[in-house]
């Protein structure tokens, strides 16, 4: 038996907190592919992932997992199916509040169950939101085709928060498998 690497994706709209959840995690040693945001009728940033961020993270049972953000541009979808398909987890970060949230929260799901060794997805709402307003997305989100999926809630910004969400989808990770 061969011990596996747990990596798992960010992805998500630009803007949503990506390079900050793995900021948070890693501090200086997140490796991050920021430059400056050309495209401020997007999204007013400074500066935009053009690449993908990386961090490692040691989780409580001291496995180590492996952490990617990838770019929220369209034009960059490439860069995200490349980097689902050596993932066997990913976080679909979203603000609720967004006109269409949760269509395009959908979209990114069904694209994530597409990567053929992607076994786990959850959709992490953060962008603060009420209990009612966390639920009824939940609840829309769930009619969508694959889309019966955890909804957790975090900061980015916290990295407790982001490690309880790291720890939650690590252990629905698989984690042994035959060489």
């Amino acid at each position: 038996m061969q011990h596996l690497i747990k990596r798992i994706v960010l992805v998500g709209p630009m803007g949503i907190g990506k390079t900050t959840a793995i900021r948070s995690l890693c501090g200086s040693l997140a490796i991050e592919c920021e430059v400056p945001n050309l495209d401020k009728q997007a999204h007013a940033k400074e500066t935009t992932t053009v690449g993908l961020d990386f961090g490692e993270i040691k989780l409580d049972d001291n496995d180590t997992l492996q952490v990617y953000g990838c770019p929220g541009q369209e034009r960059y979808d490439f860069v995200r199916e490349w980097a689902l398909s050596l993932a066997f987890g990913a976080i679909v970060m979203v603000d609720i509040h967004e006109p269409h949230a949760l269509e395009h929260t959908a979209t990114l799901i069904q694209q994530c169950f597409r990567s053929p060794k992607l076994q786990v997805v959850v959709v992490l709402i953060s962008r603060p939101a009420s209990a009612a307003q966390q639920e009824m997305f939940t609840v829309r989100l769930s009619n969508y085709p694959q889309c019966a999926v955890p909804v957790l809630s975090a900061d980015p910004r916290n990295p407790a928060q982001m490690l309880d969400t790291l720890d939650i989808i690590a252990a629905m990770l698989p984690d042994e498998t035959a060489a």
